[in-house]
Formats: C-alpha cells, sequence, structure tokens
C-alpha cells in the first residue's frame, strides 16, 4: 500500500530540499564532525516524510541517517573520514532511491534496506569509548534532600531516556539487520524455480552479509561466523531457508537473555554445519531427451540462465560454460523430430 501520486511527487521535491540541507551540512569537511543538530533536523524531518508515502523499506534508510545523527548529537558516535564517506554515500543512493519512488518495486524495497543496515553496520564500529568528563569537586549532598518526606514533589526524576548500554545498542542493531535477512527469506520461500529466485536468492545472501558485518563489529563471531556460512549456502532447499528465517528470527528476539541468546546461536551453527545435504529428485530419463519443440524450450531456459551469468559477471565459471555447451547440443536437437 503507498500513498497516491500526488503525495508522493510531493514528497519528492520535499526530500529534495531536505537532502540538499544534509549534503550542506555535511560539506564541512571529512573529518571535522557536522553540526549534529543540523543532521538530527533534517534527516528526522526526511525520516518523517519518507514515513508518510507509505512505502515499504523506503523510511530505513532515512532513520538509519537520524540514528547516527542522535548518536553525534549524543556524543555516543566518533566522527571520521569513513563514516563521513559512509554517511554521505548513502545520502546519494537515498536520493537515487526518492527518484524512483512513482515506480516503486520489490528491488527498491531490497535496495533502501541492504544500503539501511550496510550503514547501520559501518556506524556499528563507530561507537564512542570516550568516558565522560569527570563531575567538579564540591560538597556532598545527601541522597535524601532530593526526595522530600513532607508530601511535596520529589526533585530527582526518572530518566525516561536513560542511555543506552553497548549490549542493548547490540540486541537492538543486531535484530534489525536479522528483520531484514527474515524479510528476504520469506520473499525466498515462496518464489518459484527460476532466474527471479536466483535473484531474490541473492538478496538473502546480501542481508546475511550485512548481518554478518553487524556481528564481526561488535565481536559476535558466531553469529558473524554462521551468517557467513549461509550465505554461501547454494539457498536452493527448504531445508536453509526455513534455517536461515529460524536463525533471523531468533535474533530479532530482543527479550531472549544474553546467554540463552549465545547457548541456541551455537546450537544453529551446529545444526547447520550437521544438516545432511538434500537428495537430489529422480529424474525421468524421458525428460532429459530433449528433441523438437522441447530443445527449443530448454534452450531458452538454458540463456535465461547464461543471462544471469553475464548480470552477476561469472561467465567465465565451469557452470557457465557447461550451459554454453548444453545450449550448442540443443541448437542440434532443435531440428529433430
Amino acid at each position: 500500500m503507498s500513498a497516491p501520486q500526488a503525495l508522493i511527487e510531493f514528497f519528492r521535491k520535499e526530500a529534495a530540499e531536505y537532502l540538499d540541507r544534509l549534503d550542506q551540512v555535511l560539506a564541512g569537511g571529512d573529518d571535522s564532525a557536522p553540526d549534529a543538530a543540523a543532521l538530527l533536523a533534517s534527516a528526522r524531518a526526511l525520516r518523517g516524510s519518507a514515513s508518510m508515502t507509505r512505502l515499504e523499506g523506503l523510511p530505513d534508510l532515512a532513520s538509519t541517517v537520524e540514528r547516527i545523527a542522535i548518536g553525534l548529537r549524543d556524543h555516543e558516535l566518533r566522527w571520521d573520514q569513513r563514516l563521513h564517506f559512509a554517511v554521505r554515500g548513502a545520502l546519494a543512493e537515498l536520493r537515487a532511491l526518492v527518484e524512483r519512488t512513482p515506480l516503486w518495486a520489490d528491488g527498491d524495497i531490497r535496495r533502501s534496506r541492504t544500503q539501511s543496515v550496510a550503514l547501520a553496520a559501518v556506524a556499528a564500529g563507530y561507537l564512542s569509548t570516550r568516558s565522560a568528563p569527570d563531575a567538579p569537586a564540591g560538597q556532598v549532598l545527601p541522597i535524601a534532600r532530593f526526595f522530600p518526606d513532607d508530601g511535596m514533589p520529589a526533585i530527582l526524576e526518572r530518566n525516561a531516556q536513560p542511555p543506552m548500554t553497548l549490549a542493548q545498542r547490540f540486541r537492538i542493531d543486531i535484530a534489525a539487520a536479522a528483520d531484514g535477512v527474515a524479510r528476504e527469506a520469506a520473499t525466498l520461500a515462496t518464489s518459484t524455480a527460476g532466474p527471479a529466485r536466483l535473484a531474490v536468492a541473492d538478496g538473502v545472501r546480501r542481508a546475511l552479509l550485512g548481518l554478518a558485518d553487524v556481528g564481526d563489529s561488535y565481536g559476535a563471531a558466531s553469529i558473524t561466523a554462521l551468517a557467513t556460512r549461509m550465505a554461501r549456502a547454494p539457498l536452493a532447499a527448504a531445508q536453509e531457508t526455513a534455517a536461515v528465517q529460524a536463525f533471523a528470527r531468533l535474533l530479532m528476539d530482543r527479550e531472549l537473555p544474553d546467554a540463552q541468546l549465545a547457548a541456541q546461536v551455537k546450537q544453529a551453527g551446529v545444526a547447520w554445519a550437521g544438516a545432511p545435504p538434500p537428495e537430489p529428485a529422480v529424474v525421468p530419463i524421458e525428460s532429459l531427451l530433449y528433441r523438437g519443440k522441447s530443445a527449443i524450450a530448454r534452450a531458452r531456459s538454458v540463456r535465461d540462465e547464461l543471462t544471469v551469468h553475464w548480470q552477476r559477471g561469472t561467465l567465465a565459471q565451469p557452470e557457465a560454460h557447461a550451459l554454453f555447451e548444453e545450449l550448442s547440443d540443443l541448437l542440434d536437437l532443435a531440428v529433430t523430430t
């Protein structure tokens, strides 16, 4: 579901203004930190405007930029040239996505979420380790002084937004990255065989590698290793897709204690490594004997697979060479009856 086209066009113009302001804020230099308040104001406005479009995935990237601005404002993030380039690159991607809003499609949703995860992974490596400045020496006051017993309101109040610990931020960022994996895996589970499924499987791999980057930035070696192994798998069997979905749901459960999470990630890694390979399907020999129209139909299928190899730049791989040889044989079989 999306907003009317008139609202989409208004958003494109408004978003371009916000993006121009963000570029101006970041134009000061690579190493010097930008004005966090100005960065946050424009990023928050852009995220709110993107949310109004109701285009799935679009607000994700703007929200990540907003979170980085909050981290800078609260001195939770360090700023240097690499983070500067990452944010500028994300804004360039966001500008391109804004131009795509009238024709928003599944590929744009995946692109936005992938960029959001990648940017969050970079920012996670810049958590500030600087301790808060020491409070000036002064008279030590009893805590009871701030909570009078005469019925008057207390002077102190509980902080509605207490500082976030590193462990809490890890669970938030890893859950966000796992959410992207779960969405891509759900699409893969319902896709049909063919070139389109291969493209969806690539989306799952990118999301898993983004998850691995987030885990690596926090030193979560078990999560990084399992996500990387899953990304390198064929992802052709239903068992593999189900295991990826279960892994993502596990990481999205922020109520699970850290010890239980670590134990279940280890168990998932053992199950993935020990899972028996799926048995090949039994194919009747008659279906392998192409001739006439069936050879032409098979040749078209081979052509589509070669197109995918060309798009990936993998025409030099043995699988592509085998397809070329099969296509040559099919040309001869096509003239038989």
